[in-house]
């Protein structure tokens, strides 16, 4: 099968006030038709830069200077800002973080529904007003057309998302990236969230990426998923292998930090200590090791991603042959 989406070796700096910083380190990635990955790990991590620069969104002090990126056969990389626009919000749609922040407020719901669509699709403005109201109804809008002439302000943050949802779903993309989309959202209506998008998936057949940092989301929803620490890849595998049997000792520490309704009533949550470094560009070895409970001097050297078994990778070179220690 052709991966819809294929990232190979991305490298992203930025510049700031101290100088030039790599955050994403030789990043790859791919995702089938019709395929849930989840890209998981701690904030800070490089997870949303990733798939800001596959929508070609980074920052102006952002900048790609290695790899390239694929999508439906199209090489995102050589495409001028004009030509980005049209797949862009038509066959490569995003959910980002904050809706309040992703709508316009000056202008209705409706409208920006409408334009969506006008700009991607060419409908007329009965046609594109027509779509927009079923949209709504999709994705959860009692009364819908009632909401087309109300602004952002005036929703609650379950509709706001909802509102970005069908924006998203306007042109029916072939692959949605959602960033955390259940941010800020209560229990209850982050549940109803990841319930339509599952629900969209089925009926769009759309493949989707899904950045979050909540592993119950990723055993919810995920067919692979990727951990992410400190710009790299640092474990890849099917979901059910990540939660069985986690190959690097980041995503084992994550693992052990969730509690269980299965726990024993005696075990202890752990926690991990320090957190994400900064500046881990000019780490050359690896980049978890000051957090970890199993550093040695070997880990000072460059950790590549290995194939543990089929289909299951993991950057630590404990995971080839000290697997029952890592486990224990």
């Amino acid at each position: 099968m052709t991966p819809l989406l294929k990232v190979d070796d991305l490298e992203i700096v930025f510049t700031g006030d101290t100088g030039v910083f790599k955050c994403i380190d030789k990043v790859s990635l791919t995702i089938d038709p019709g395929e849930i990955l989840c890209i998981v790990g701690e904030s800070g991590s490089g997870k949303s830069v990733t798939l800001l620069s596959v929508m070609g969104l980074l920052s102006k002090n952002g900048k790609i200077t290695g790899g390239r990126i694929e999508f439906d056969g199209k090489d995102l990389l050589s495409k001028s800002e004009k030509e980005l626009d049209q797949i862009r919000g038509n066959t490569l749609s995003m959910i980002f973080q904050d809706a309040m922040t992703s709508l316009n407020p000056v202008f209705t719901i409706g409208s920006q529904l409408i334009e969506t669509m006008r700009v991607h699709l060419n409908l007329n403005k009965k046609t594109a007003y027509e779509r927009a109201v079923s949209l709504l109804e999709k994705v959860g809008f009692p009364n819908p057309s009632s909401f087309m002439k109300k602004y952002p302000h005036t929703l609650s943050g379950g509709m706001r998302q909802r509102v970005l949802i069908a924006m998203s779903l306007a042109c029916n993309p072939k692959l949605l990236v959602a960033d955390e989309p259940t941010t800020a959202l209560d229990v209850t209506i982050q549940a109803q969230i990841m319930e339509l998008i599952k629900r969209l998936k089925r009926e769009y057949g759309m493949s989707i990426i899904l950045i979050t940092h909540d592993m119950g989301l990723v055993a919810e929803m995920a067919d692979r998923v990727q951990v992410m620490y400190a710009g790299q890849i640092v474990e890849e595998a099917k979901v059910v292998d990540l939660f069985q049997k986690p190959k690097h000792p980041y995503t084992q520490a994550l693992l052990k930090s969730i509690p269980s309704i299965r726990d024993d009533e005696n075990r202890e949550l752990i926690t991990i200590e320090g957190s994400v470094p900064e500046q881990y560009g000019d780490i050359t070895g690896c980049r978890f090791a000051n957090r970890c409970p199993y550093v040695v001097p070997e880990c000072n050297v460059e950790q590549k991603l290995l194939e543990t078994v089929s289909g299951h990778f993991a950057r630590c070179w404990r995971s080839l042959d000290r697997e029952e220690e890592l486990n224990g």
